[in-house]
Formats: structure tokens, sequence, C-alpha cells
């Protein structure tokens, strides 16, 4: 795969096109930007088919000759322009054929090179052109990971999903989550010389632009666009409907080099998976969710005239930088109520405007999810008003039935998902209306529930009952302090407002102080016990004149 095929004939066929093209792209040879190569190579049809082992060895021969090609920032440019092209013209254009191809190919060529890093700033990558490149000043004093973020989020933040669009945008998700997923190869904690070039630019754009994306990501998330049937037309795809090499190529490579944020989330629901919808959640929450480590230097606050002493008196800080897109999830607003017209409070930048109530009913349908769950955390931790909307809705079984299903089959989730679950009962549970609205709402049946038949069961009850058997299966398999902690504040919070609890969850009341009554009083006999038997014991060293031993009281 590392030789050069030769040059293809006038009329050759567009397989063999294709075929040089790529190896060209891959192999020793560089082009520079103003070169008709990359024209070529992102406006052809592709519908060539690889096997696994040759976009191995594709991805092999790039990362050795990026160094001196500096291909990868060549065709990210590309993408830029492809993309600033097609965002001036109306329909279906070659641009967008350009941008999708250019998308294609940096996703998999960047996830190899990320996965394969030797170095821990990531200097594989190259994200920068030669000293002899003849580019007119494209960057404007920027570097290339900031310009391709500000192209590829201005594009994500202003363009709608469409049936023209729709798989641009999806690739674009895509690029968006390989060149962000350089933080799996740091350690579990953020240090201040962790290199991120993508987020890290990501992170710089203004809040406007912010904005707008964190605004186009919450609605792909809600109205989950679906795949256009049209889009088997597309150039990408060859005319007998067969995926193109470029789509066997991301394929292909997720074979053996696996999506960075896979891992991240597990879906158990029965719902379909929409590609836009998920990936616009994943980015959303990947974004939200990074915290950049910076060091700061402490003042020195005595004098000292020696040079050496100075050194050693100089203080060094670490802490986490602001995340402008979280503070756009906590200004987000429902485009319904207008509370910051209404009560007169400023707020720096503009705000996210959407519908409370379809991010509340999809956030329902969708909390078997572990993505959706954490979604919902940030928002009822985050966000006043999505909180408040929470507490006022009538119809509150809509998001606490699937909490409370989760939580049954605890044993079947992880424990993150557990606690964020629990979490968000928490919060809620502080609130006082909805103690008392919970037991208002009777629910006709809970079909999931095996131990019993719950018919005209309130919400509080059956919320009662299984914060009750969590802390059960709590004390018998996890033994976990801190869920065990949040089960009983939450039922804490609850009791004073328990109104017509069922007799069920009475008697399973009952049964955990019953529990955790006998569980007290055998340990504090034991306490007993070992007091008495470790004051006699020290009783007794105390007359041995070759012993010294503390008494203990």
């Amino acid at each position: 795969m590392g030789a050069v095929p030769s040059t293809p004939r006038k009329n050759a066929r567009p397989q063999d096109t294709a075929e040089y093209l790529i190896s060209t792209f891959v192999g020793e040879k560089s082009f520079p930007l103003t070169s008709d190569f990359w024209n070529k190579l992102l406006e052809l049809p592709f519908t060539l088919q690889w096997p696994n082992y040759r976009v191995r060895q594709a991805c092999e021969t790039f990362v050795k000759n990026n160094y001196n090609t500096r291909h990868l920032a060549k065709i990210l440019i590309h993408l830029v322009w492809s993309l600033q092209e097609s965002s001036t013209t109306s329909g279906v254009s070659i641009d967008y054929t350009k941008a999708i191809n250019a998308a294609y190919l940096s996703s998999v060529f960047l996830k190899y090179t990320i996965e394969n890093a030797k170095s821990e700033n990531f200097e594989e990558l190259y994200l920068c052109l030669n000293e002899d490149e003849t580019a007119v000043n494209i960057l404007r004093d920027q570097n290339i990971g900031r310009f391709v973020m500000h192209g590829i989020l201005s594009f994500i933040g202003s363009t709608d999903v469409s049936s023209q669009t729709y798989l641009l945008h999806l690739e674009l998700l895509n690029f968006v989550l390989v060149a962000m997923s350089t933080q799996l190869r740091s350690g579990p904690t953020p240090g201040p010389k962790d290199v991120h070039p993508f987020i890290d630019a990501a992170m710089g754009q203004d809040s406007a632009l912010v904005g707008l994306v964190v605004h186009r990501l919450l609605l792909n998330y809600i109205t989950r666009p679906r795949i256009p049937s049209s889009g088997a037309t597309h150039s990408i795809f060859s005319e007998d409907g067969e995926p193109g090499v470029l789509h066997k190529v991301g394929s292909a490579a997720a074979n053996f080099v696996l999506m960075p944020f896979n891992y991240f989330v597990s879906s158990s629901g029965n719902v379909s998976r929409n590609p836009l919808a998920d990936n616009s959640l994943l980015l959303l929450l990947i974004l939200i969710h990074y915290r950049k480590c910076l060091m700061m230097v402490e003042p020195i606050t005595e004098k000292c005239e020696d040079p050496l002493k100075l050194d050693s008196l100089v203080k060094e800080k670490s802490y986490f930088s602001d995340n402008p897109f979280y503070r756009a999830l906590e200004s987000a607003r429902d485009v319904e109520f207008d509370r910051v017209d209404i009560e007169g409070n400023g707020h720096n930048g503009p705000l996210v405007r959407l519908s409370f109530a379809s991010l509340f009913d999809t956030l329902g349908l969708h909390l078997a999810d572990e993505d959706s769950v954490l979604l919902l955390y940030s928002l009822v931790h985050g966000n006043s008003d999505f909180l408040e909307y929470v507490l006022v809705r009538t119809d509150l079984d809509t998001l606490l039935i699937p909490i409370l299903e989760t939580l049954y089959n605890a044993s079947r989730r992880t424990s993150n998902q557990i606690y964020m679950l629990l979490i968000i009962l928490l919060i809620l549970s502080q609130d006082s209306s909805f103690n008392a609205s919970i037991h208002k709402l009777i629910l006709p049946s809970v079909p999931w529930y095996q131990e019993r038949l719950l018919h005209n069961t309130s919400l509080g009850s059956l919320m009662v009952i299984i914060l009750i058997r969590t802390v059960k299966y709590n004390l018998s398999q996890l033994r976990d302090v801190y869920l065990h902690t949040n089960c009983l504040a939450t039922l804490a919070n609850m009791a004073p407002h328990v109104h017509r609890l069922s007799a069920y969850a009475s008697q399973r009341l009952v049964s955990l102080f019953d529990m955790l009554s006998r569980k007290y009083t055998s340990y504090i006999n034991f306490c007993a016990f070992s007091l008495q038997f470790s004051s006699g014991f020290s009783f007794n060293l105390l007359y041995d004149p070759y012993v010294v031993s503390p008494c203990i009281m």
C-alpha cells in the first residue's frame, strides 16, 4: 500500500482512479494546498470497496508519511473551505460532496493516528503547514485546530438539518467525536500538561457560536431527524446502492479501530437508534463536561533576597477553566416562557431557547439510555429554569416511571447510571410540591414490577417501594455508603409529605426499619463487646513490666 500506482489512463474506470488518488493521498509525495489533486480526490464518486487489512495498511502508510506531506492538515483545511462554499450555495452542490468525503477520510486517518500516537502532545498529527507552503494567510494568525473547529462548529450551528444536509451533518459529528477522543489517551484526572488540540480549540470559540451549537445539538436530540430516502442517490454511494469506498473505509476501520466513545454509553432501551440524534447528544455531553486544567502561580507574600530560596517560595496551584458550553446549557430557556423579560434578570451572552415540553417528553422516552440520564442530570443540576419546569409538570410519571424501572433493574445497570438516577431523585425530592404531587398521581398498574401486583398505586408509594428495594440491594450486593446515603436522604425528604401510602409500601417501610434496627443493635453490641475486651486487655498489659501499651479509654 506504500507504493503509489501509476497514473490511471484518461478513460480509466472510477475504481482505478479512486485507488490511485487514495494511494497518492497516503503516499510520500506532498501536494500543496492549491494543487488540483485535492479537487480530484474529494469530487470522485468513490465506488471501490477495500478489505480491512488494506485500510490498516493505508493508515500505517499515512502516519509514516504525514510528517513530510502534512496531508492531514491540508485535507482539514479543504474540509473547512468546502463547508464555507456550501454555506453560500442553495441546494445540493459539489461542495457538499467534497465536504462529506473530506470528513470521511479525515475521520478514519485521524482516528488511527490518535489511537496509535506515541507522544503525549500528539505530535504525529502535525497540524501545521511546511514553511515552503505557498498559502496566502489562510489561517489569519490562528492555528489549524482552531481554524478547523471554528469552521465545523459554524456549519453545525448555523445550517439546518434537511434531506440535503443530513449526511454532511452526520459525518461532521462523527469527525468531531473522533477529534475530541484525545482525552481518552490522558489519565483519569486531567492535568495541566494534557494536550487536546481540537477540544481546547472548541472551548475558545465565542459565546454566540457556542450558543448556536448547543441549540442545534439539543434540537437534533429532540427532533431526531431520520435518514432521508434520497440519501442513497448521493455521490458517496454507488449507483447500485452499495456503499462506496469511503463509507467502506469508515466501516472497516471501525472493525479494528473502535470508535473512541462507544464504551462511554450503554444503550439498553427498546427505542430504535437514531445516528444523528445519538451523536449529537454524545457530542453535547463531551463538550459540557470537559474541564481544562490550568496552572496558576500564586504571588509571593514574604520578602526574600536569596534567588535560590525565592524559587522555593513560588507556589503553583491547579484549577479548572470555565466551560462555555456548560454555561450555554445553564442559560437554556423555554421558548414558551421568557423568564428573563418578566423578572428583568440580565444574562451575559445569547440565550439558548428551545421547547422544554419537547425536551421533557424526549427524555422520558429515552431514559433507558445512560447518555440521556446524564443529560437529565446535567439539566436538573445546572439549569434552574428546567428544574422548575419539571417540578410544575403534572405528568411527572413521564420521567419518574423510567427512572424507577431502571432502579428496579439495578443489577443490570452500571453504578454510574444508578448514582445519577438517585441524585436526580434527591434533587427533585427537595421540593415540597413535588413530594406532595407524586402521592396524588395514581398508577393503574405497574407491569414491570414482578414481586407483587400493584393496582391503583400512587407514584409516591411506588417511589418508596423502589428506593427501599435499592437500599436492600445495596446492603446485600454493592455495599456503597454514598448510594445508601442518597436513598435514605430521598426518603427523608419525602417523609413529611407522605399521604395515603399504600399498604405494600408501608409494609416495606416497616421491613426496612426492622432490618436497619437489627443491624444497628448488632453494631452497638459489637462495639460494646470490643470496648470491654480492649479495656480488659489493656488493664492486664499495664502490669507486664516488659510490655508498654497505651491505655484505651
